[in-house]
């Protein structure tokens, strides 16, 4: 039993080895896709582009390269079968994470590509959804100081400001599932080219599938409390009040409440409570923040996250884009029935927006005269 035993060690340790040399040279077979870019290009045709990551072994030394393949073709699966006979390697789609599609295609419609995505199993529906303020093929194919390939370059931006809460997170299927919505309309962080680098510019904002307008930078926090709970941030608040010359808030706590109410036939209105937590980092102006100013400031912080929020919804409106999904709330204040005979983009056109802060300090820091 023994001698047995020890036979069929040896031949089991050579057919280990060989399995794992087997899925070695089959690795070195794969492409794996992370980034895929669109772009306009002449006629009705549009260019794919696609950035794999490789790992070559050459002996005892691993060498990390990026491919990058581009094609114009009328459609995406006619893209893709052009950009495999490219590689000499089996493109695979399972570890696509960034899908960028150029601002200009935006305008003309993501409906043709956005079908084939969705239907294709092996793509994941979580692959985030980015619009390029300019070439996507350039953004993905350039070479960043300090990252070894584009593909990572681009993921660690877009998880930093994700992670941050400066902008919400969007992926594939929520995209899709707010274009398929109709009290809901879909949006994208905007990626811009800035120097030899990149920057996230703006939140695209869409009407059905069209892209509409922007959300611009210094707007982020005022429309991250309209779209969704926060439990962390960090913003600065800049103005010509004496009292309130610049503050700057950490640990951003928010909550947002929408109440719809009915003023009458055909008009509707929304309460948008905010609640803010935050503390300050820094502080300048000529209030006391440690006695009864303090009740002051609280206001004057309210008073203006109510301004600046209410400018962005009046923005929405003329967009006639609801990324914050007022419509949900209209929607389920009245009947099936009456939401299907209505005109939405009439209604929220001329909706009254009610915007009530109230903004808790719960420590201080620095203060400066």
């Amino acid at each position: 039993m023994h001698k047995n035993s020890f036979g069929l060690l040896p031949l089991a340790m050579i057919l280990l080895l060989a399995g794992c040399n087997q899925d070695q040279n089959i690795l070195e077979r794969i492409g794996y896709i992370r980034i895929g870019a669109f772009d306009p290009a002449e006629g009705e045709k549009i260019r794919e582009t696609i950035n794999v990551p490789l790992t070559i072994n050459e002996g005892q030394n691993t060498r990390r390269l990026t491919e990058v393949l581009t094609t114009e073709a009328r459609g995406s699966k006619e893209a893709r079968n052009m950009l495999q006979n490219q590689s000499s390697r089996k493109l695979v789609s399972g570890q696509l994470r960034t899908i960028l599609f150029n601002r200009e295609l935006a305008v003309q419609g993501l409906t043709p590509y956005l079908d084939t995505l969705i239907r294709d199993p092996s793509i994941s529906k979580r692959a985030e959804m980015v619009i390029a303020d300019g070439s996507a093929q350039e953004m993905i194919s350039k070479d960043y100081r300090g990252h070894p390939g584009a593909n990572q370059y681009i993921d660690q931006l877009l998880r930093k400001e994700f992670e941050m809460q400066h902008v919400p997170h969007i992926l594939l299927h929520q995209f899709i599932r707010d274009y398929y919505d109709d009290g809901k309309d879909p949006m994208a962080p905007l990626l811009s080219p800035k120097d030899a680098s990149l920057e996230l510019s703006g939140i695209a904002l869409f009407k059905y599938d069209k892209y509409a307008g922007k959300v611009e930078r210094a707007e982020f926090p005022y429309f991250t409390m309209l779209y969704q709970n926060q439990n962390k941030g960090e913003f600065t608040i800049n103005t010509d009040d004496p009292s309130l010359k610049s503050i700057t808030f950490s640990a951003i706590k928010s909550k947002r409440k929408i109440k719809i109410k009915k003023i009458r036939e055909g008009k509707y209105a929304a309460d948008i409570n905010i609640r803010i937590e935050g503390g300050v980092l820094e502080y300048i102006g000529n209030l006391d923040l440690t006695k009864s100013d303090r009740k002051k400031l609280e206001g004057l912080i309210g008073e203006y996250v109510t301004k600046r929020t209410e400018q962005i919804l009046a923005k929405l409106q003329r967009y006639r884009t609801d990324p914050v999904g007022i419509g949900q709330h209209v929607r389920n204040s009245m009947t099936y029935s009456v939401w299907k005979e209505s005109d939405w983009n009439e209604l929220y056109a001329n909706m009254e927006f009610r915007v009530h802060t109230r903004f808790i300090m719960k420590n201080f820091g620095n203060r400066y005269d």
